[in-house]
């Protein structure tokens, strides 16, 4: 995993896996969304779990580095980049990291214990 930043900002390019080691805690989902690419259609998308840096879609056919627009439910639109890609699945950096509440709603409610705002 490769990453680029300034004064501990990193920005998380590519990862050859999504089981590569994390600082954040995965949340696991079966949620039901929507990507878009600029200026494409929208499709339909499975977010197979969701962190406060990003998510692990499936489902979709993408490349490393695109940048998208996604659609969970009723929140606001997301914005990423594929971080990686790899048969039908897909790894999105968000722009703005996600609020633990975000995170618990998109859980169903799922305890939060150990879970930590980085």
């Amino acid at each position: 995993m490769e990453q680029v930043g300034a004064g501990g900002d990193d920005v998380w390019l590519e990862a050859a896996s999504w089981s590569d080691n994390r600082r954040e805690l995965r949340v696991p989902t079966a949620l039901a969304g929507s990507l878009r690419l600029f200026l494409g259609e929208s499709e339909s998308v499975q977010v197979v779990d969701v962190s406060n840096r990003g998510c692990r879609l499936r489902g979709v056919a993408l490349k490393a580095a695109q940048r998208v627009w996604l659609r969970i439910g009723e929140l606001e639109t997301l914005v990423g980049t594929v971080a990686w890609c790899d048969d039908g699945e897909a790894g999105i950096r968000f722009e703005q990291r996600l609020p633990r509440a975000v995170i618990v709603l998109l859980s169903g409610g799922a305890p939060d214990d150990g879970y930590e705002d980085i």
